[in-house]
């Protein structure tokens, strides 16, 4: 069997899990030189390149727009020419390998001590004063979630007492603990209950503009992570996994009026969920910071969220599930499509025109007049001043001169 090297999806950002390949630079099959450049890859605020560890012939494992986590194996490099398949199956058995050696027994230390670790696992395990290598991880990586993981099992065990399995709360007992004598009385008049998708940071973000929104209360979220079912996130319970018909049947029941999606770092998901659920009769609330500044004529979609600090100039279009970070300006005039996602920091001048899913870095400037094409991804840090096509990859190139102070 050929031998093969493996390209690993590297770690831009100390707090990234998982990262899109945006493109492949080479074919499969070409030959490639020691640090090359060969895929592009983005996170939720930078694009990045991915360059070949050693020269040989180079073999794709993960496709173009397909989301990998940090550590996956995306491509392998071998010496002599050999196929895509030949690659794949030498990735298959190596999974295979791994999988049986994950089976085997082993002590905690055994099994993850020489595992890497994400950013928010090295602190949470810091706060706790745990040792990393005693702490099993799910993945490749050890996550916050499987610190938090091992916290609650070792509480358990110093209370003498089984770790309880988690459950999804039934949907009876939900409703049950919601009903409220008040808002059930008289509906007219009561506050906006909303059903957030996603409980991650966007949760966190979303829940932290409710608390100032007099009109607008989050009353439950749903996240696929299992994790984090039946527990709560700044006091809103995780109810369970990502369901439509769940959300149809609490909205039926009077528990819930629309959903907002927190999601902010994928386009693709946001784009699918709003589609699905609108399909199904679900509607999606705006959630808009009270610091965002509104002008006059401003005409809104649905379902989207608008960090702190945010400007929109008189007469501005907003489409549908759009989600801008905080400290951004869409000027007077300008149109914005549906399922953008924007970094803190993104600037417009007057009557710009941005299509459908584009996804924009951090602190970025767009000349008056400019049209951005659809699919399109703006990297931070650029200044524009020309039309931009659809599906164009907009990369700034920074040099940086870090020298010792001593």
């Amino acid at each position: 069997m050929t031998d093969f090297l493996p390209i690993h999806l590297p770690q831009s950002g100390p707090n990234d899990a998982t990262a899109t390949l945006i493109e492949w630079v080479k074919d499969a099959g070409d030959r490639v030189q020691r640090g090359e450049i060969v895929a592009i890859a983005e996170t939720t605020k930078s694009v990045f390149e991915i360059e070949a560890p050693q020269a040989g012939y180079l073999y794709p494992l993960a496709d173009s727009g397909q989301e990998v986590a940090v550590g996956a194996v995306i491509a392998a490099v071998s010496e002599t020419a050999a196929s895509v398949e030949a690659a794949q199956a030498w990735l298959t058995a190596l999974q295979r390998d791994r999988a049986h050696a994950d089976a085997a027994p082993t002590s905690p230390t055994d099994e993850s001590a020489h595992k890497p670790a994400t950013r928010k696992a090295e602190l949470l395990a810091q706060r706790h004063h745990l040792d990393l290598a005693q702490v099993p991880a799910a993945g490749e990586r050890i996550t916050e979630a499987d610190v938090l993981a091992y916290i609650e099992q070792a509480r358990g065990v110093g209370r003498g007492a089984e770790v309880p399995p988690t459950t999804i709360p039934q949907r009876q007992a939900f409703n049950a603990s919601l009903r409220d004598l008040v808002d059930d009385r008289y509906p007219a008049n009561r506050v906006q209950r909303l059903l957030i998708i996603g409980g991650g940071n966007g949760a966190v973000q979303i829940i932290d503009a409710l608390v100032r929104i007099p009109r607008q209360r989050a009353v439950a979220i749903m996240d696929d992570n299992a994790a984090l079912h039946g527990k709560t996130v700044a006091g809103v319970p995780v109810i369970g996994a990502i369901d439509v018909q769940r959300a149809a049947e609490l909205l039926a029941d009077g528990v819930i009026d629309a959903a907002v999606i927190s999601v902010s770092t994928s386009i693709p998901f946001r784009a699918r969920i709003f589609t699905l659920w609108k399909a199904q009769g679900i509607p999606f609330a705006n959630v808009i910071h009270p610091s965002a500044v509104v002008g006059i004529n401003v005409s809104w979609g649905e379902g989207n969220v608008v960090m702190a600090f945010c400007h929109f100039g008189a007469c501005a279009t907003v489409g549908d599930n759009n989600f801008l970070s905080a400290y951004c300006s869409i000027e007077h005039h300008c149109v914005l499509g549906n399922h953008c996602s924007f970094g803190p920091g993104v600037v417009t001048s007057s009557r710009v025109n941005i299509g459908d899913c584009v996804r924009f870095g951090t602190g970025i400037f767009i000349e008056p007049g400019v049209i951005i094409g659809a699919d399109a991804v703006i990297a931070s840090g650029l200044a524009i001043a020309q039309h931009i096509p659809p599906r164009a990859l907009l990369k700034a190139k920074i040099g940086y001169t870090v020298r010792s102070r001593g």
